[in-house]
């Protein structure tokens, strides 16, 4: 399904832009692109631009590279994304959604202090650095469909401002210790129970602003009725759906 903008409304919105929002097609015209420039969203880079980022170095105050095309991979080099991260280190914004060959990110996320927002969902990440538990500011961390990822980094709960984690569809085997610290998460796909303290059921029970459903994995690891109460799930009164 396609879609046809008209004209007018097209020239409307590029006029409410102005100069902080811009599109890749651009990027073959460097005159056109202002320094001052904050917004990048874009369907597809063709290689010859994917292989030349000098222009993008011009807007380092960038802070949203944004994918808008869910259909196609963006880009074919598995370079680009450590290309970029070295090049916009004030980005708000951040989406490697359908990047099918990139399967790490480099330990350079960390110093995306400003980041809110991380979407890597869809893509064949295998495994994340340490590097990105120091993004203090991130709210949103989207990881569906990254079927070859298996653990979370274990600093996870230096996150506390995290809001949105989406592992569906993960091959996560175990929780990172002391997800109670993550008290803002608003969405959690599901909470695997592990057998230590630090991994437990009970980590649940700081989680009371958690909406929407939630699934339980490896209840069997709960050893009594007592520790399955320290979960608190009667306190999560936004809890609509819970799959155990």
């Amino acid at each position: 399904m396609s879609f046809v903008m008209h004209d007018l409304m097209h020239d409307l919105a590029t006029f409410l832009g102005g100069e902080f929002f811009f599109r890749t097609e651009e990027l073959a015209k460097e005159t056109k692109i202002n320094i001052k420039a904050r917004h990048l969203s874009f369907t597809k880079f063709n290689g010859l631009i994917s292989e030349n980022f000098e222009v993008l170095g011009r807007v380092k105050f960038l802070r949203t590279f944004l994918p808008i095309n869910f259909e196609v991979a963006a880009f074919n080099n598995e370079k680009v994304p450590c290309i970029l991260l070295l090049k916009l280190k004030y980005l708000r914004v951040l989406s490697f959604c359908r990047f099918r060959n990139l399967d790490l990110l480099p330990d350079s996320i960390g110093k995306l202090i400003h980041l809110r927002y991380l979407n890597l969902s869809l893509t064949g990440i295998t495994t994340l650095p340490e590097s990105l538990c120091s993004l203090y500011n991130l709210q949103t961390l989207n990881l569906f469909g990254c079927y070859k990822l298996t653990m979370l980094p274990c600093g996870m709960q230096n996150l506390v401002n995290l809001c949105y984690l989406d592992i569906a569809e993960t091959a996560l085997k175990e929780m990172p210790k002391s997800m109670s610290k993550l008290n803002k998460l608003h969405h959690l796909s599901y909470f695997i129970v592990g057998k230590q303290e630090e991994d437990g059921i009970k980590e649940l029970g700081e989680l009371s602003n958690l909406h929407g459903s939630l699934s339980i994995r490896k209840l069997e690891n709960v050893t009594n009725g007592n520790e399955a109460l320290e979960a608190r799930m009667m306190d999560k009164k936004h809890i609509d759906s819970l799959f155990l």
